[in-house]
């Protein structure tokens, strides 16, 4: 059975300082009808109440937008709230959880980071299958994801029906075709959704510094990485995140552009110019009854 879901969400990501119903009321500006919450400490959701997330979704439900994703800093089935937030999204119906960033250990050697990283994951995943929820590893600056490669070894035995990867090439700087084709090739059919986010690089009195850009203007040549994934007729998520690079945001490390929702806009028109407006179809994500997680 095939499950519908939106084409594009507004992440809390963008917007790290507004409550829930203020990134609704974003959303809504913006014409889109689902967004991704941020589960974490300053998010819109505090980890330590992500019980209630029921509450939370359903006013925004009633608001006119739909909560089709979270996005936390959990890397570890052990973490402190991971199994009250995957219990929260079960009960509020949320489909998809986000995950953080898996990091080489201080003096460790890097297969037994990665090994610790695996596991860390396979346990997450269990949760998912617990919950009936989908999981998504996202590329973050530093993290062992932030190369495909490295990823792809992240990713080694996870069923790709209940965890996918959330690619971020406006994240790491200039992508060439090359690199973006080789990045979707080692992924392959993990691959179920994109971050959207650029930036440029500015002068100012501190330096050289990054500040959020339009997609045409920035580092990624977006445009490219777009007539990619519709060449490959990848049936992808968009997430739009704003000019959130590497730890930065607006109202914070750049002076925000003077008109934000009209930098979303522009991006959002691009990729729906190249994407599509048609809903992501899903195959159901119970697994085949003799798989078990590696």
């Amino acid at each position: 059975m095939a499950l519908r879901f939106p084409r594009y969400l507004l992440s809390g990501v963008a917007f790290p300082g507004h409550s829930s119903a203020d990134l609704v009321a974003e959303a809504r500006a913006l014409e889109l009808d689902a967004v991704d919450l941020v589960v974490a400490p300053g998010g819109q959701v505090d980890p330590s109440e992500a019980i209630d997330l029921i509450e939370v979704t359903v006013d925004c439900e009633d608001a006119g937008v739909q909560v089709v994703m979270v996005t936390t800093e959990l890397t570890s089935p052990f973490d402190d709230h991971a199994e009250d937030v995957h219990r929260g999204c079960e009960e509020a119906r949320v489909p998809y959880i986000r995950y953080g960033a898996w990091t080489r250990l201080d003096g460790v050697p890097y297969l037994d980071s990665l090994q610790a990283a695996r596991a860390g994951l396979r346990g997450l995943e269990t949760l998912c299958r617990r919950h009936n929820l989908r999981a998504l590893v996202r590329q973050l600056p530093g993290s062992f994801q932030e190369q495909s490669g490295h990823a792809a070894a992240l990713l080694h035995g996870r069923l790709s029906g209940y965890v996918g990867m959330c690619l971020a090439p406006g994240e790491f700087g200039p992508v060439a075709t090359e690199a973006w084709q080789l990045d979707l090739d080692a992924l392959d059919e993990h691959v179920q959704a994109l971050s959207i986010t650029n930036s440029a690089v500015e002068s100012g009195p501190d330096g050289w510094s990054r500040a959020p850009a339009v997609l045409t203007d920035g580092f990624t040549d977006w445009p490219q990485v777009l007539a990619e994934v519709s060449r490959r007729e990848l049936d992808l998520f968009a997430i739009l995140e704003g000019g959130y690079i590497g730890g930065s945001s607006w109202g914070r490390d750049s002076n925000p552009p003077a008109d934000p929702r009209q930098l979303f806009r522009n991006d959002l028109h691009l990729v729906r110019q190249q994407l599509g407006t048609r809903p992501v179809r899903r195959k159901s994500n119970k697994p085949r009854r003799w798989y078990r997680p590696l």
